[in-house]
């Protein structure tokens, strides 16, 4: 309703025809209560206003009306608060107070946009932007553009809404001299990161925010609460996506004290986001709970947009635990409140219902539909959306009738899928983020080895299991040493740059793919994308060993199962997909959750069943006690507290057919044997750090001395760059856990072995020196990986709970083997055996604790 001309607005409010009429939409005009102001503080507000109209007073008149109105907004009473700025414009524009006007403009846009007006909102963001550029209109140029951004990304326009973004920053940057311009700067940074997210570019959203933040830091009291609450929000949403939960959940409540008070809009959305963060941490009950309570809220409020979020947050929860049925009743719900056919909540929605469907035995034609529509929308050329293009391709993989998705586009949709994720994750710089990103596709690789293994593409399946292992680690030794200070696992890699060309194909296989999802469209066009990642070559792989093996552990609604992929010098790769005994689903689980195995009360028949779980191709156990295989094993993982050499054949031990040789990666091993440096043996002096208080200190220290390069204690680890000639470094110490970070009482540490010129053998005899918390996704970062990247060729190291008599016993037959010429790997699986036949009391942890790493030689 605009002013009729020479009547105070406010008494045509207070009119018998409008005053306290219930408004439309329940809610919308009533306040926290539910009922509108008092008639009688509106009375005498419309007295005063009628007065300031009565003398001319038009300035104040708009002040009077923009109070009012930003009071009537905080209660609820939006229509009226809307009207009530209409008329403080009116009155700005009378007083001729430009910088007013263009204040209030900005104001209409913005709130028209929070009730969802948005061609009323475009229309005053574009009168804004009519003004001519100058210092009195940069404010309201910079804010209208970012306006602008969000409502192009409220209609999935990702590119428009980066684009507006530019030239809100461009403004800002221009005239950063005028007053609250560092806001706006600030808040157009995290449009401009609310847009990358959106679109899947998860490192350019990172990046963004961090700008973001920096500057907001910076400013001091520039930046308001609510700015601060926002970054908070923008930053849970980002680590939760990128598999750090615990932090985001931190974030979200910073944020919901930042917005209590203060906007309650966003204090509702925030609390609507944790919904998900809770139900990521295994807080299901607490999830369900919040989300029953919010629903209830919005329900009685008429808030029928957020009451959609709420039940497809509920129907995620549900589709999570296994109540596909229940999920798709949710979602079916959800759907009758929906707004739109394709924002990104419609998106949201159609997946759930396409999901829930296809794993509850549904209609699987209604839920190809759905991903056809999914797909087609996030392909859209303004839209480019990553992540619900690699997901949607990814649920497609549920359809089993061949008549909605025949078989070689189903093979095309998963090799997209497996593409889309992988992008996803190489495109980040920090390595947390990369690693959570990883976990949380897990679904996506598994997937991806199962289908290869189907088709018998066993190459495929082997250059699937080397994504994202050891990441971090083959960054560094590739590109060499690293610069900066603070722990390896904080310094940000030099991802490569977005392949634009390989984006585009992904995006035209999803149009593909909705279109045959849809009844139509061409098998054909549906073209298979290239693999992503790569395996060493044929002569590199020859060089590694005899036998070489990738182990994967992988879940699904029937349990546990195990994928091998194994490839004897000269030869080709074979794989093995199978199901995990049920037998040895309690062990399995256990290993997987990173909880190692007991170092007494494993039988005989569990490691004989491991065995056959996770070496299961006769390959491996072709070996001799007079004639081992050298057997390189890359590990899940979740799998590197195994004592593999302690597995069984029947009744055969694989240290006594097989030289074990464990590596995080096959490229890991491929970069350690190839960099120069010294192999092991008895041409230099043995340097020590030796916890003297350990049983079976006299017997390492005896075996030291007897080196035939001479033995030299050292006080501390950074002495060891003081010993160049040194042919070994010998450190014993207690560990208490998998992935602790300090070994023995000179505190020696990964990020300390990292940095020293450490000689060619490292010797780390101690508990779960080389195991790190076993976490799907990660490096797998102990300290004998830190021995790795200072440039030990090869490390001996202890992968779970061994006795320290037994771990000093080994540890010394180790140095007198070597000191003899035997290779490393030799001389630990003689070591091994020889104290098992001696003691054969002790556990399979005590005599097969120690592993190799590295070259082995």
């Amino acid at each position: 309703m605009a002013p009729t001309p020479g009547t105070p607005f406010l008494a045509q409010l207070l009119s018998p025809d409008l005053a306290f009429r219930p408004p439309p939409a329940p809610g919308s005009d009533r306040g926290a209560a539910g009922h509108p102001p008092e008639p009688d503080l509106m009375q005498r507000a419309a007295r005063a206003a009628a007065g300031l109209h009565s003398l001319g007073r038009w300035g104040e008149l708009a002040e009077f009306y923009a109070d009012l109105a930003d009071a009537e907004w905080k209660g609820g009473r939006h229509r009226r608060s809307l009207r009530l700025l209409l008329a403080a414009r009116a009155g700005a524009v009378r007083a001729g107070d430009d910088a007013r006007t263009l204040s209030i403009t900005s104001l209409l846009a913005m709130r028209h946009r929070l009730r969802e007006g948005f061609g009323v909102a475009e229309l005053w963001n574009r009168s804004q932007l009519a003004s001519p550029l100058e210092e009195s209109t940069a404010r309201a140029h910079a804010v209208a553009w970012r306006e602008l951004a969000t409502l192009r990304d409220l209609d999935g326009e990702y590119q428009q809404g980066v684009a507006h973004c530019d030239r809100a920053l461009a403004v800002c940057r221009a005239f950063r001299q005028c007053p609250g311009m560092v806001l706006v700067e600030v808040q157009s940074l995290l449009e401009r990161s609310l847009a990358e997210r959106l679109s899947g570019r998860l490192d350019l959203a990172l990046a963004t925010l961090a700008e973001a933040r920096e500057l907001a830091e910076a400013s001091g009291p520039e930046v308001n609460d609510l700015t601060h609450g926002l970054i908070a929000v923008r930053q849970a949403r980002l680590q939760v996506m990128t598999g750090d939960p615990e932090a985001g959940l931190a974030a979200y409540l910073r944020a919901e004290a930042r917005f209590t008070g203060v906007s309650a809009d966003n204090l509702m959305i925030t609390r609507i986001s944790r919904i998900a963060c809770l139900a990521m941490l295994g807080r299901t009950g607490e999830a369900l709970e919040l989300a029953d309570r919010l629903a209830e809220e919005c329900e009685s409020a008429g808030e029928r947009s957020r009451l959609g979020q709420i039940l497809l947050e509920r129907a995620e929860i549900q589709y999570t635990v296994g109540d596909f049925v229940g999920a798709q009743a949710t979602a079916r719900r959800a759907g009758q409140v929906q707004e739109g056919d394709d924002t990104l909540e419609a998106l949201r929605w159609r997946r759930h219902l396409a999901r829930a469907l296809l794993a509850s035995g549904g209609d699987q034609g209604e839920a190809a539909a759905q991903l056809s529509a999914v797909l087609t929308a996030a392909c859209r050329p303004d839209r480019r959306d990553l992540a619900r293009t690699w997901q949607a391709l990814h649920d497609a993989l549920l359809v089993s009738d061949e008549s909605v998705l025949p078989a070689d586009v189903w093979f095309a949709a998963g090799r997209g899928a497996l593409t889309g994720a992988e992008l996803q994750r190489d495109l980040l710089s920090e390595p947390q983020a990369r690693w959570g990103v990883h976990a949380e596709r897990e679904e996506v690789y598994a997937s991806a080895i199962r289908m290869h293994a189907a088709v018998a593409q066993h190459e495929a399946v082997a250059q699937v299991m080397e994504l994202g292992r050891a990441d971090v680690l083959n960054r560094i030794l590739a590109d060499g040493p690293r610069e900066g200070t603070g722990p390896l696992t904080a310094l940000p890699l030099l991802p490569p740059p977005a392949d634009e060309e390989l984006l585009d194909d992904l995006f035209a296989l999803g149009s593909a793919v909705a279109e045959v999802l849809a009844g139509g469209g061409s098998e054909q066009a549906a073209e298979v994308l290239p693999l992503p990642g790569e395996l060493p070559s044929a002569d590199a792989l020859d060089g590694l060993g005899d036998v070489v093996v990738l182990v994967q552990l992988g879940h699904s609604r029937q349990g546990w199962w195990s994928a091998t992929a194994v490839r004897e010098r000269g030869g080709r790769w074979t794989t093995t997909v199978r199901p995990v005994p049920e037998r040895l689903d309690g062990w399995i689980g256990r290993l997987a959750a990173g909880e190692p195995l007991p170092p007494r009360g494993v039988g005989r028949a569990a490691w004989r069943a491991l065995g056959e779980v996770l070496l299961p191709s006769p390959e491996v156990w072709q070996g001799t006690a007079e004639r081992p295989r050298s057997v390189v094993i890359c590990p899940d993982p979740r799998l590197w507290h195994v004592p593999y050499p302690a597995l069984l054949r029947d009744d055969t031990a694989l240290v006594d057919v097989a030289e074990v040789t464990l590596t995080p990666s096959l490229r890991t091993l491929c970069l350690v044997r190839d960099r120069a440096g010294r192999a092991p043996g008895p041409g230099g002096p043995a340097v020590s750090l030796l916890d003297g208080g350990l049983p079976g200190h006299a017997g390492e220290r005896a075996a030291l001395d007897a080196w035939p390069g001479a033995h030299r204690p050292l006080g501390d680890l950074a002495a060891v760059a003081g010993a160049p000639d040194a042919a070994l470094l010998y450190v014993s110490g207690h560990g208490a856990a998998p992935g602790d970070s300090v070994l023995g009482p000179s505190g020696v540490t990964l990020d300390g072995l990292a940095v020293l010129p450490l000689p060619g053998l490292l010797m780390l005899v101690g508990c779960w020196s080389a195991t790190a918390a076993s976490r799907y996704g990660r490096d797998p970062l102990s300290l004998a990986v830190g021995g790795l990247l200072g440039g030990a060729r090869t490390v001996v190291a202890g992968i779970g709970r061994i006795g320290e008599q037994a771990a000093a016993r080994i540890g010394a037959e180790v140095l007198r083997y070597v000191a003899e010429g035997a290779p490393v790997r030799s001389a630990v699986r003689l070591a091994s055996r020889a104290l098992r036949d001696r003691h054969p009391e002790l556990g399979p942890y005590d005599w097969a604790g120690l592993c190799v790493m590295g070259a082995g030689d």
